[in-house]
């Protein structure tokens, strides 16, 4: 048990969460109502109680699992069984092709193989002055007299300087205000799942904002492989992660192969590399708004680590426990992925269950993480879960904010040490208060956001 645990315990500040159904809407619902575009609107009260439910959509049988042995059963024992399904494919294989979030079997070893330099710790340490640096232009952009800012905007253009500077140079040529108006369009409309789409019809799918999001992916598409096309013809570019995944992958494929392939995962870590850190960055500082004990202890804390750190940046992250409990927790309520799925190869069993070839098993984290029979008032905001007393005797699979098993996320050490600078440098210097009047609304598309931005009242504080 930490210290802050050991003083009187405030009351707990319950977060913003759709209500849960009475029961699983129709097919009709989910294709014309808003639980279709955003599914957590689709969740029903059960979900949270029981280890498994089975669905069934069109041809389409989903079993949806709580139960953490199973989840390790299907992720890590059985792995070889399970791929992403033909359905998230059909979805996202336009915006990113056949790169690493895609690729299978051979093709996603060989590439997850290039990839991992990049992301070991010793690489990420290197990254740490640009995450330092990002976090003071982002506290000089934020003039603090209690006005009201979306910081959902601002987490954004911070992480995307990020993973445009860290793994491409800053050389993208993709300003922020446009650039994130096009992510944004691409998540809301290119990922709903809709009934062309389950078709395979996605012609059928012409509502606006349907439309918004294949003219934003061809804009996105179009000028990122402009800069890798720019890049591949440089005579000394810079040693940096494109560069370097372009030259592995030209190694062994034609040229206009190995363009495409990089192309695909430049996509992938440019878009899935900023918006999920934004949105965690935004739901840590909604919360710390919405519990001021906590925010004061995590203020204290950042503050003497900055003050230890001195010129050192990457001495913060082992100053920063409380933090990172913080954290670990924005991580439980408000997880980047809202559900994973992994379609069966061959027949299996979850639950007692018989899973048939082509049948989908699906685990949300977005439930997992707040089932009853798993956590202890699972809806409130406790940073304490995440304290050594708190994690004892957790199950392994029961808390998933960047996945599990082998496919577990490559970037997960560079995201957890990116926030934690960027959340450090903020709180030690501002203030968050909620924004009178305003309701958050958590949506999910691609990530798990705050709908129509998270406006907070900003205040500088003295030294």
């Amino acid at each position: 048990m930490t210290a802050h645990s050991l003083a009187i315990a405030p009351q707990r500040f319950r977060p913003a969460a759709p209500e849960p159904l009475e029961r699983d809407p129709t097919l009709w619902q989910l294709l014309t109502s808003e639980a279709g575009r955003n599914p957590l609107r689709a969740v029903t009260k059960d979900a949270f109680e029981v280890p498994y439910r089975r669905l069934r959509a069109l041809n389409f049988v989903f079993h949806g699992v709580s139960d953490p042995d199973q989840i390790k059963h299907v992720f890590v024992d059985n792995a070889a069984n399970y791929r992403r399904p033909r359905l998230v494919h059909r979805i996202l294989s336009p915006s990113i092709g056949e790169g690493l979030f895609l690729a299978e079997a051979d093709p996603w070893r060989a590439q997850r193989r290039m990839m991992a330099p990049a992301f070991l710790p010793s690489a990420v340490a290197s990254f740490v002055p640009l995450f330092a640096e990002a976090a003071a232009r982002a506290a000089q952009r934020l003039a603090g007299d209690g006005e009201v800012v979306d910081m959902h905007e601002e987490t954004t253009r911070a992480t995307l300087a990020v993973i445009d500077g860290a793994l491409f140079s800053g050389q993208t040529g993709m300003p922020f205000d446009e650039t994130s108006h096009l992510v944004r369009a691409l998540a809301g409309g290119g990922t709903e799942v809709t009934l062309g789409l389950m078709l395979g019809m996605s012609f059928l799918d012409m509502a606006p904002r349907q439309r918004r999001a294949r003219q934003a992916r061809r804009v996105l598409i179009s000028r990122m492989a402009a800069f890798i096309h720019r890049r591949a013809d440089e005579p000394d570019p810079p040693d940096d992660f494109v560069t370097r995944l372009y030259k592995a992958f030209l190694a062994e494929h034609p040229r206009d192969e190995a363009m495409q392939l990089t192309l695909d995962n430049a996509m992938t870590f440019f878009v899935a590399g900023h918006e999920t850190t934004a949105n965690g960055l935004a739901w840590a500082l909604y919360l710390l708004s919405g519990d001021r004990q906590a925010q004061a202890w995590a203020r204290d804390e950042a503050r003497a680590a900055w003050a230890e750190a001195g010129s050192d940046p990457a001495a913060l992250l082992e100053r920063l426990p409380y933090l990172r409990m913080v954290w670990d927790e924005t991580l439980r309520l408000y997880p980047p992925v809202h559900r994973i799925d992994r379609e069966a190869l061959d027949d299996d069993e979850v639950c007692g269950a018989r899973v048939r070839r082509g049948e989908v098993v699906t685990v949300w984290p977005w439930v997992l993480h707040r089932h009853k029979r798993l956590w202890d008032e699972p809806e409130v905001f406790n940073p304490e879960n995440f304290d050594p007393e708190g994690k004892r005797g957790r199950h392994r699979f029961q808390y998933l904010p960047f996945g599990a098993g082998p496919r577990i996320c490559i970037g997960q050490g560079f995201a957890q040490a990116e926030a934690l600078i960027l959340l450090s440098r903020w709180v030690a210097e501002f203030s968050f208060a909620p924004a009178p009047g305003h309701a958050v609304r958590p949506h999910a598309d691609v990530s798990l956001r705050p709908q129509g931005g998270l406006p907070l009242m900003v205040r500088r504080l003295g030294a």
